[in-house]
């Protein structure tokens, strides 16, 4: 029967309340303070200054950043389970290595998946009333976690096209192996030959050269359809960056020079986005850092 660990989720649930329990008794005690003592808690600005409770969104960027190390060490695995099934002394498939391959492609995926939805999520959890440099710092955290998903989605795309076509490269040296070593005839004994069929070692051949193609098309098709997946995340990721270099640009009329090179940015994008070129991730970054001193 499967299972699931839930020892990381629980500690950081746990966590999360411990740390909202002490803010909200720290809380408490500055208002209380303010109001027995009857001072300024601020002796230069001579203003009372009490701490608030993080906005509802801190609690989403750490659950996106507890998946993003999640990607992180399931691809750190998916990489040994990838050199553990290519580099294996014998030709035998190992159904239970490939089987791990595929659950951990699928979660990787999965996450991937929750990620960018929970980044989406991330305006809307903010207050109705919030300040400038509170909705200003969303926005710059919002395009760091995206930059940051783009950069792993890339990488994970170029694991799983580095396994295709070491995979490829294998079958054809296997196909290779199959066409050449055993003859299935032999030319001087042809009527014989065709008497009694096939030998019993050539019947082993062909059905493990058969079950071998088999298996490297079903293989090759789950990790065509993750590349698939992952390019769609991709796009949506990208598309996230652009509209918020849009907005920024129809509120910040005053730093024209600025503006104009996140426009030509964000044409770099989608002229990045329809080739699939590996220039996008540096783009992001240009933005990340231009939004970053506004």
């Amino acid at each position: 029967m499967a299972t699931r660990r839930l020892t990381d989720a629980f500690l950081l649930l746990r966590n999360n309340s411990i740390q909202n329990r002490q803010l909200l008794a720290e809380q408490l005690a500055d208002d209380r303070m303010a109001l027995v003592s009857g001072i300024s808690l601020d002796p230069e600005a001579a203003i009372g200054v009490t701490k608030r409770s993080p906005p509802k969104w801190v609690d989403g960027v750490d659950e996106i950043q507890y998946d993003v190390g999640r990607i992180k060490q399931k691809m750190k695995e998916l990489a040994s389970l990838h050199d553990q099934h290519l580099n294996r002394p014998t030709l035998d498939d190992s159904s239970e290595q490939e089987h791990a391959i595929e659950i951990t492609t699928q979660e990787i995926t999965q996450l991937f998946h929750r990620c960018q939805r929970a980044v989406q999520a991330l305006p809307s959890r903010a207050r109705r009333a919030c300040s400038e440099q509170e909705e200003r710092l969303l926005r710059n955290v919002v395009a760091s976690l995206a930059q940051a998903l783009q950069e792993l989605s890339t990488s994970f795309r170029r694991a799983q096209s580095g396994y295709l076509k070491r995979m490829k490269n294998r079958e054809e040296r296997s196909q290779h192996f199959f066409d050449t070593s055993v003859p299935l005839m032999d030319d001087g004994d042809d009527n014989t030959l065709y008497d009694r069929g096939f030998t019993d070692d050539q019947l082993v051949l062909v059905e493990q050269n058969t079950l071998m193609v088999e298996e490297r098309e079903r293989e090759i098709r789950q990790i065509v359809q993750s590349i698939s997946d992952l390019n769609e995340i991709f796009r949506d990721l990208g598309a996230m960056i652009v509209e918020q270099v849009r907005e920024f640009a129809s509120s910040s009329v005053i730093f024209l020079p600025r503006y104009l090179v996140l426009l030509q940015t964000s044409l770099i994008l989608h002229s990045c986005q329809e080739k699939n070129l590996n220039l996008l991730p540096q783009c992001m970054y240009v933005y990340v850092c231009l939004y970053a001193h506004t």
